[in-house]
């Protein structure tokens, strides 16, 4: 069964990797690990790690830089940005990938208008947008910041950047939004919005997870929920398989099946690194991508049908992807 991946931070590996000299990043570790868990598409973001946060424009580009050129090197890479570059990927021996950004702080000193940076932006390829990453910033407020806003919610600016966003025809994606954002978002918005990677807070009281009120309302917007498979956000006590599968349950029972899909972000190939993150775990059973052929069978076992399944692992993604 074909799986589209709401949210992946592979640049950030490839970018490291290059960094030191290897090549083919992507071919040689990835791709075979992608195409052994099922993945046709995949939303890959571009993040400023902690370390570089004073020098976060050059930080982008570098790795876009990095990015780019080891795509140049691929065989397996298909680089979409309109409904016309997604091919059967699993025929051409390809992954269908799409680039976003996860958070914008990048540009809070850029001296260009909004505007100009968002058409460039757009050239390059990016087709998603994440306001903040466990930050407050010039656009919004998020959660996980190390000082709360002094007020939260979206900026001014922040509601420019959704405009440009929506201009552009990008995602616009809610998570890592705190709670203000996110209804401050959803009443500027004027286009479906995603959590491409956030689970249900009814099931794990989390605040990067959402209220039963909030997946109602990226519902009423015809948007997407990608589950995350994150061991904090789907349960700090017990974080397993089944516990996933049970916000997946609690989310299609909320707002229905056909606002659910998959946001895994997995972490196991940044363990080398050291982004200063915290405690580490996994969810049991769902450790990385290799894992989800299993992870559907489980969830069929579960009670979920057939089509049901197929609706949350590709369709109902590729429906919001391909809306253009």
């Amino acid at each position: 069964m074909k799986v589209v991946d709401l949210h992946s931070d592979l640049f950030t590996d490839i970018a490291w990797r290059k960094k030191r000299g290897e090549t083919r990043v992507f071919d040689r570790l990835h791709y075979p690990r992608l195409k052994a868990g099922g993945i046709d598409t995949i939303i890959c973001v571009f993040w400023v790690e902690p370390q570089f946060k004073e020098q976060p424009l050059e930080r982008i580009r570098e790795i876009y830089r990095y990015v780019m050129d080891d795509f140049a090197q691929s065989k397996h890479v298909n680089l979409c940005k309109f409904t016309g570059h997604f091919i059967e990927a699993r025929q051409a021996d390809k992954i269908n990938i799409v680039l976003g950004l996860e958070s914008i702080s990048f540009l809070e000193t850029d001296k260009m208008e909004l505007v100009e940076r968002f058409d460039e932006m757009d050239e390059k390829g990016i087709d998603h947008m994440i306001l903040v990453w466990n930050e407050t910033n010039a656009f919004a407020s998020g959660t996980g910041a190390a000082t709360p806003a002094r007020t939260p919610g979206l900026t001014k600016w922040g509601e420019e950047a959704v405009r440009e966003a929506e201009r552009l025809n990008w995602l616009v994606d809610v998570s890592h939004l705190d709670e203000k954002s996110f209804w401050d978002l959803y009443y500027h918005s004027e286009e479906p919005i995603i959590a491409s990677h956030s689970n249900a807070r009814a099931i794990c009281d989390h605040e990067r997870n959402l209220t039963d009120d909030q997946l109602e309302a990226i519902a009423s917007k015809e948007g997407i929920v990608g589950l995350n498979a994150y061991w904090q956000f789907v349960d700090p006590q017990n974080p397993t398989v089944d516990r996933f599968i049970d916000h997946a349950v609690h989310i299609a029972d909320r707002i229905g099946v056909d606002s659910v899909g998959f946001g895994f972000d997995f972490l196991d190939y940044l363990e080398p690194y050291d982004f200063g993150a915290g405690p580490t775990g996994t969810t049991r059973g769902l450790e990385d991508v290799t894992k989800i052929p299993a992870l559907l069978e489980r969830m069929s076992k579960r009670g979920f049908t057939d089509d049901e399944i197929e609706a949350i692992s590709y369709g109902n993604a590729m429906r919001i992807i391909k809306r253009k």
